[in-house]
């Protein structure tokens, strides 16, 4: 499966045990070294600024149409 960057912002990314969304990735972390991707980027928007959460690869469960299933919260 390829997905481009584009493809990869599109998709809501959603804790699979609670359900609860987290919004979408901004971005990504590429290991230029190792040649992989270590993290997604999300973009949360607070009432008064915008925290930038990051969801190591490894928990990333599952990429489906429109949905990216992650197993666990991340640590702020």
């Amino acid at each position: 499966m390829e997905l481009s960057l584009e493809c990869l912002t599109e998709k809501e990314v959603v804790v699979t045990c609670t359900g609860r969304k987290l919004g979408y990735p901004k971005d990504i972390i590429i290991n230029c070294e190792r040649g992989c991707v270590e993290a997604l980027v999300l973009c949360r928007k607070g009432f008064f600024n915008k925290e930038a959460s990051r969801i190591p690869w490894c928990d990333v469960e599952r990429i489906g149409e429109d949905i990216i299933w992650i197993c666990r919260e991340p640590k702020c």
